[in-house]
């Protein structure tokens, strides 16, 4: 079984690993780890607001200086961590779940991803409804209270032009505690996986980061899955673990992988009432057969002090062989 059939961008974003369930009743279904079985009730932790919290906003442009000139963005998008999303016009028109390897990065700290297509950076807030970011630009929001729908903007783009545009915002969101909780920066402390065919267990991984710079890891292959040609890849692999996380209360979620790859999707709750959450590839979604497991992944989100953890099981078969993987990921609250 390859690597590149066992891990996708998903499954990558939260240690989660393809999978194939016999029925319950089968014989030879195997005893599923206490540890990779998320508690009954979903329950929210005890964390602080991160420090952009109230300013966390995406803003869609809908209009771009009367039309008068081209816009140099489709949406931009501020996190509570204090960093900044640029989604230029022509981003999205890619194979599905595509990491961006390509990056560079300006003078003050901002990185494109995908030759520019996404720009990646710091803001300051100087005063209400106006932030400097750290690729030359400001944004001033002219807005009167919270609102949702239309907001006018002006825009001072690198060349220090004052550009007006208008967008399609929401700042109702921010009163959920399940957002809340979720919506901030979130550093991978762990990730485990237990593999398992129809006819037996292959093997069990977990990984972690040493003094957050080298990924370490505990792997064993049972003596069946060493006779039928299982390696340590096929359990975990380092440059797919995912150092830190970014959910944002508008949506978005990216992912920074280890080898220094980027991936960037929506996210949605699936079923807030028991903590079901749903990632999704952003422009494919929608357009596909939702039962396309390349379309979206479903994982059981439950939080504990200032930790999450994910959990997840999938169903894959390649092969004639029917797979199963349970895995777990855990996360500290943290930049």
């Amino acid at each position: 079984m390859k690597k590149n059939v066992i891990y996708s961008f998903i499954i990558a974003i939260a240690s989660f690993a393809f999978m194939a369930c016999s029925n319950d009743d089968d014989g030879n279904q195997m005893r599923i780890p206490d540890s990779a079985k998320p508690s009954a009730k979903f329950t929210f932790g005890n964390f602080e607001n991160e420090q952009y919290a109230n300013d966390a906003v995406k803003m869609d442009v809908t209009n771009w200086n009367n039309g008068s000139t081209a816009p140099e963005f489709k949406s931009i998008e501020l996190f509570a961590d204090g960093h900044f999303l640029i989604t230029k016009a022509n981003a999205g028109n890619k194979p599905k779940f595509s990491r961006m390897a390509t990056r560079a990065t300006d003078i003050n700290g901002s990185v494109d991803f995908d030759n520019g297509l996404y720009i990646y950076g710091t803001f300051t807030h100087e005063k209400d409804g106006v932030y400097k970011l750290s690729n030359g630009t400001k944004i001033k929001i002219n807005k009167n209270g919270d609102v949702v729908g239309v907001v006018t903007v002006t825009y001072t783009n690198c060349n220090g032009v004052d550009i007006t545009i208008i967008v399609n915002v929401d700042f109702n969101y921010k009163t959920d505690e399940a957002v809340r909780q979720l919506c901030r920066s979130w550093r991978m402390d762990s990730q485990e996986a237990w593999l398992y065919t129809d006819k037996a267990y292959i093997g069990y991984g977990k990984q972690w980061l040493d003094n957050f710079f080298k990924v370490k890891q505990d792997i064993t292959i049972t003596p069946e899955g060493k006779q039928w040609g299982f390696d340590e890849d096929d359990i975990l692999d380092d440059d797919d673990y995912c150092r830190r996380v970014i959910f944002s209360p508008c949506g978005t979620f990216m992912c920074f992988y280890q080898d220094g790859d980027v991936e960037i999707g929506r996210w949605e709750w699936r079923d807030k009432q028991n903590g079901i959450l749903r990632c999704y590839e952003p422009f494919e979604f929608g357009d596909d057969d939702l039962d396309d497991d390349d379309d979206y992944m479903d994982m059981t989100v439950r939080f504990d002090g200032k930790r999450m953890l994910m959990y997840n099981e999938y169903m894959d078969e390649e092969n004639d062989i029917n797979y199963k993987v349970y895995s777990v990921s855990t996360f500290s609250a943290r930049y």
